[in-house]
């Protein structure tokens, strides 16, 4: 049997650019629009590059892992909690 706990949540904002290739992207440019071999440029290509696999190692893990996934049952809550507006009775005058 195997048995398998996963969460992931990355919350990332990166703002970066080259300051000798202010108009280099690396989404529309990819690696050929890096000119003289200018090291920040193929830093900001990797890191898009890396970007796109883990989009897509947690796209394929979600689509493999769906038909074992069950959904998780909704907490019991305590007595003392307040009522949610869903559950609080109507008074009608």
């Amino acid at each position: 049997m195997y048995k398998l706990s996963y969460k992931l949540s990355v919350r990332e904002r990166v703002t970066a650019k080259c300051e000798r290739h202010p108009r280099y992207n690396p989404e529309k440019d990819g690696r050929g629009g890096i000119k003289g071999a200018c090291s920040t440029c193929f830093s900001l290509y990797d890191l898009h590059a890396a970007r796109l696999a883990l989009d897509a190692a947690v796209h394929q893990f979600v689509r493999r892992a769906g038909p074992w996934a069950r959904p998780r049952e909704s907490r019991r809550r305590k007595k003392g909690d307040a009522l949610s507006p869903a559950e609080i009775p109507e008074v009608q005058p």
